[in-house]
C-alpha cells in the first residue's frame, strides 16, 4: 500500500527529519505543483532521493535501491523492452542464481509483477526505488552519445549520408545538456575539428571530426539558428530551442570566421535561471541580508562587479525575480536577452539600428519604470545615464568588469563619473566569482598535501586567515573536503557551481573616501573595518563547510 500523507507526516516530522513548518512548505509545493508529496520534499532539498527513497522503504517494510551507487547489468536491464520499463517506472537490473532483481517505483502493481514471473518463468525479488533513481538507469538502454557520435564519424568516412550530420549535431547537443555543460565548442584545427564541453567552468574535449564534415556542420547549425548560410566572412549571431525528453532548451550560437573555417560556440540557456533564488547562489546569511535590503531600497544602484564569466548576470537575475511583482514596472536592456522573464520589458541591444546601452537606457528612462536593469556599463556615457537614474527615484541594477568591490569606484572615475554622484547613487557592490562544487556522491575529507600546503605556507596572510575560520594551529591536522571522483560527476569530483562573494555596502563610513577619490586599496581596508568579508574569506568558510576545495579557492580568488 502507498503511504498516506498522514503516515508520510509521521515519518518525518516525529522522525525528526523536517520541522512542521518545512512539512507545511513541502505540502503546499506538492499540492500547487500536482506532485507526490516525497517528491516536493526533495525537490526543496530538505531530503537527499536516496534518503526520502530509504525512509519509504523502511516504513513500507521493503528494501531500497540507490542507483547511485548500484551498477546494472546492460544484458539483464535489455530483458525488458525500454517501452515497458518507462511506461511502467519498473527495470530490471540484477540476475543471479535463485532471482531476479527488479526495481519498482510501486511494487504494489502485483498485476505486473505476476506479468512478469510468468514472463521470465524465474521469481523475482522487487524492490523500491525513487523515480528519479529509475529514470537514472533506464539512460543505461541508449548507448552513450559520445560512443554513438564516434560509431557515426567512423561510418560517415566509410559511407556518408546528408541525414548523418543532423543525427551527428544532436548527439554533440544531446551530450553537452547530459554532461551539464553550459557551452559547446566547435573549433577548426589544422588537421581536424575539436569539440568541447565547458563544464563548471573548465573545458573538456568530447570529440574530434575530419574537416571535410566542418562546413556541413556549421550549415546546419545556421539553419537552426536561423542564420545566413551564404555568409562565412562576417561573425553572425543566433538562437533556437532545442527538444529533448524532458522538455525543451534554448542555444544562443555564435559563428565567427577564422583561419581554417568558422568557430562555433554554443551557449545552453537553461530555464532553470527563470527560476533562480539568491539562496541558490551560495550567499551566506549576513551577505544574504545585505543584497535583500538593498534591493528592498526605492531608488539607487546595486553593482555586480568581476571578470566575464563570474556569474554576474546570473546574480541580477536572481535579484529580478525577487523584485519582479505585479506591482511595479520593470525593464532591462541587455547584449544579449538570454531568459525571457514574464512581467519584465526586456530590450535587446542592436548597434545596426543605433539600440545600444546608452540610446536604450535613455528610451527607458522616459517609459516611466520603477526598477532598470542595465547588462553592463562599458562606457561614460551610459555611466552617466545610469547614475542619474539611479539618483532620480529609480533602482538600477548592472554589471561592471572589476576585479574586486573596491575597484569598483576608480572603474567609475575613469568613465567620467563624479565621485560625489557616485558615493549618493551606489548602495552595493556584490564583486564575484564562480567555484566548482565538490559533488556530494562521492565527497571525502582529508588532510592537504605536500603541494598544497607549500602554496598555502607562502601567503603569510592566508595562513592566518585559515587559522582564524578553521580555528586550527597546525595547517598538516587541518581536515578539509573533495570529492573522489564518481559515476554521478564523471570522475571530477565537482558538480555543479556557486559564488564566493564580497559585498561592499557604501555606508556613511564609506562615502567620504568615494567623494574624495580614495585608491581601491584604501576603500577596501576601509570596508574590511566596517565588517567587509573579502572574497578569500567567503571562499575560505565554504571550503571548512565542505561546499567546495581550498585548490579551487586558490584557482579562483587569487587570480
Amino acid at each position: 500500500m502507498l503511504l498516506t500523507e498522514e503516515q508520510i507526516k509521521k515519518m518525518l516530522v516525529e522522525g525528526g527529519f523536517l520541522t512542521e513548518d518545512e512539512y507545511a512548505k513541502a505540502a503546499a509545493a506538492a499540492k500547487n505543483n500536482n506532485k507526490p508529496l516525497t517528491e516536493a520534499v526533495v525537490d526543496l532539498g530538505y531530503l537527499s532521493d536516496a534518503e526520502m527513497g530509504s525512509l519509504v522503504a523502511t516504513e513500507r517494510g521493503l528494501f531500497f535501491i540507490n542507483f547511485l551507487k548500484e551498477k546494472v547489468d546492460p544484458n539483464v536491464l535489455a530483458l525488458l523492452p525500454e517501452q515497458v520499463a518507462r511506461a511502467q517506472r519498473v527495470v530490471v537490473y540484477k540476475k543471479d542464481k535463485d532471482f531476479l532483481w527488479v526495481a519498482m517505483v510501486n511494487p504494489d502493481n502485483y498485476e505486473f509483477i505476476k506479468l512478469l514471473e510468468k514472463r521470465f518463468q524465474t521469481p523475482l525479488k522487487v524492490v523500491l526505488a525513487t523515480p528519479a533513481g529509475i529514470d537514472m538507469v533506464i539512460k543505461n538502454y541508449q548507448k552513450d552519445f559520445l560512443l554513438q557520435a564516434k560509431d557515426l564519424i567512423v561510418k560517415m568516412t566509410k559511407e556518408f549520408h546528408e541525414g548523418d550530420i543532423i543525427r551527428l549535431v544532436d548527439l554533440m547537443i544531446n551530450a553537452a545538456h547530459e554532461k551539464r555543460a553550459s557551452d559547446i565548442h566547435i573549433e577548426p584545427e589544422e588537421d581536424a575539428v575539436i569539440v568541447r564541453f565547458r563544464i563548471d567552468g573548465v573545458m573538456h574535449e568530447f570529440l574530434r571530426y575530419s574537416l571535410d564534415f566542418h562546413e556541413k556542420v556549421v550549415f546546419r547549425i545556421k539553419i537552426l539558428a536561423r542564420m545566413r548560410t551564404d555568409e562565412h566572412a562576417q561573425a553572425q549571431d543566433g538562437r533556437f530551442e532545442y527538444k529533448v525528453p524532458q522538455g525543451s532548451f534554448n542555444l544562443r550560437v555564435s559563428i565567427i570566421p577564422v583561419t581554417r573555417g568558422e568557430n562555433v560556440v554554443m551557449r545552453i540557456l537553461s530555464e532553470m535561471f527563470q527560476r533562480l533564488r539568491l539562496e541558490d547562489l551560495g550567499f551566506l546569511e549576513d551577505n544574504l541580508a545585505k543584497v535583500k535590503r538593498a534591493a528592498k531600497m526605492p531608488h539607487g544602484m546595486i553593482i555586480a562587479s568581476g571578470p566575464t564569466g563570474s556569474g554576474k548576470t546570473t546574480t541580477l537575475y536572481a535579484i529580478i525575480n525577487i523584485l519582479n511583482k505585479p506591482d511595479v514596472s520593470l525593464t532591462t536592456i541587455e547584449d544579449p536577452v538570454e531568459y525571457d522573464i514574464r512581467g519584465v520589458r526586456q530590450i535587446q541591444v542592436n548597434p545596426r539600428t543605433n539600440l545600444t546601452f546608452e540610446a536604450g537606457l535613455k528610451s527607458i528612462v522616459r517609459q516611466d519604470p520603477d526598477i532598470i536593469m542595465v547588462g553592463e556599463i562599458r562606457d561614460p556615457q551610459t555611466a552617466g545615464i545610469a547614475i542619474n537614474a539611479a539618483l532620480t527615484g529609480h533602482l538600477l541594477l548592472s554589471t561592471l568588469h572589476a576585479n574586486d568591490a573596491a575597484t569598483t569606484f576608480p572603474r567609475l572615475f575613469e568613465m567620467q563619473v563624479e565621485p560625489f554622484l557616485a558615493a549618493s547613487s551606489i548602495n552595493l557592490v556584490v564583486a564575484q566569482r564562480l567555484v566548482r562544487r565538490i559533488c556530494t556522491n562521492c565527497m571525502e575529507s582529508y588532510f592537504l598535501d605536500r603541494d598544497t600546503l607549500a602554496a598555502v605556507r607562502a601567503d603569510k596572510e592566508l595562513v592566518e586567515m585559515i587559522k582564524k575560520i578553521s580555528k586550527a594551529d597546525d595547517l598538516k591536522k587541518m581536515r578539509v573536503y573533495r570529492g573522489k571522483g564518481c559515476n554521478l560527476c564523471a570522475n571530477t569530483g565537482y558538480t555543479g557551481r556557486l559564488g564566493i562573494f564580497e559585498l561592499l555596502e557604501v555606508i556613511e563610513e564609506i562615502r567620504p573616501l568615494i567623494v574624495g577619490k580614495a585608491t581601491s586599496r584604501q576603500l577596501h581596508d576601509a570596508a574590511v573595518k566596517q565588517g567587509m568579508r573579502t572574497m578569500m574569506e567567503d571562499g575560505l568558510i565554504k571550503v571548512f563547510k565542505g561546499q567546495t576545495t581550498i585548490e579551487e579557492i586558490l584557482r579562483v580568488a587569487k587570480s
